[in-house]
């Protein structure tokens, strides 16, 4: 899973993505080692959950391009249908969207396209 808790987290464990607070200031930034007093920051922040440098997922992404072009349409189809009462252009809207095609499209019936 490449999100953990701060709890779960260990001493030594690499960020693989910039951590900011609620406020969105920047508390620790991609790479960063991570001691036990830099936990205690997160855990004192409320920081929910880090992505780590060697977890799965973080090595290899998904591309909403490696899936068959019958899996894309039918996840855009999909994701329309379920989204058709939110308007919004604001780019969380966007990734938001762009998130649920790959996710609908991962959980098709169609297999990514052989590479």
């Amino acid at each position: 899973m490449p999100n953990r808790s701060p709890h779960e987290v260990t001493s030594g464990s690499v960020l693989a993505d910039d951590v900011y607070n609620l406020d969105a200031r920047l508390l620790f930034p991609a790479g960063t080692e991570l001691t036990d007093k830099k936990i205690e920051i997160l855990m004192m922040w409320g920081v929910e959950s880090v992505h780590l440098q060697g977890e799965a997922g973080s090595e290899k992404s998904v591309s909403i391009n490696s899936f068959s072009d019958t899996a894309k349409h039918d996840a855009k189809l999909e994701v329309q249908r379920r989204f058709k009462l939110v308007k919004s252009s604001h780019p969380v809207v966007v990734a938001i969207r762009e998130m649920a095609i790959l996710e609908s499209a991962k959980s098709s019936d169609h297999s990514p396209k052989q590479q």
